[in-house]
């Protein structure tokens, strides 16, 4: 269930977008993530993720939609992906620590060279 949750918007924005386009799918996907965030904000299990997820569809969906100019909601996955790479290499490089290791460390156990790639 919670993978359902997690993707919910993605998957309202390809089946909106094989019937409508990408105007109306970029409406849903903006729909879908408010109603994303009040699900999580009712389970009370928001992370950090679900919020830059939504801010980054909110302003790129909005200026899709604003300007009818799909380049913007393409631009999404490139925004969102070059942020958690600059946050991984920020922690790595500033603070000397492994963010995945940091997260992921009590769930798995790898060796040192592993947590490096």
């Amino acid at each position: 269930m919670q993978l359902i949750a997690d993707y919910f918007p993605l998957i309202l924005f390809f089946v909106a977008y094989k019937w409508q386009g990408i105007y109306a799918a970029t409406a849903v996907a903006i729909v879908a993530s408010v109603a994303q965030i009040a699900y999580f904000a009712w389970r009370r299990k928001i992370s950090a993720v679900h919020w830059l997820s939504f801010a980054i569809i909110v302003v790129f969906g909005g200026a899709t939609l604003a300007l009818q100019d799909e380049t913007f909601i393409k631009w999404k996955p490139t925004v969102l992906y070059g942020l958690f790479a600059a946050v991984l290499a920020g922690g790595r490089l500033f603070f000397g620590r492994d963010l995945i290791r940091v997260a992921m460390g009590k769930q798995l156990t790898l060796p040192d060279p592993v947590w490096l790639r």
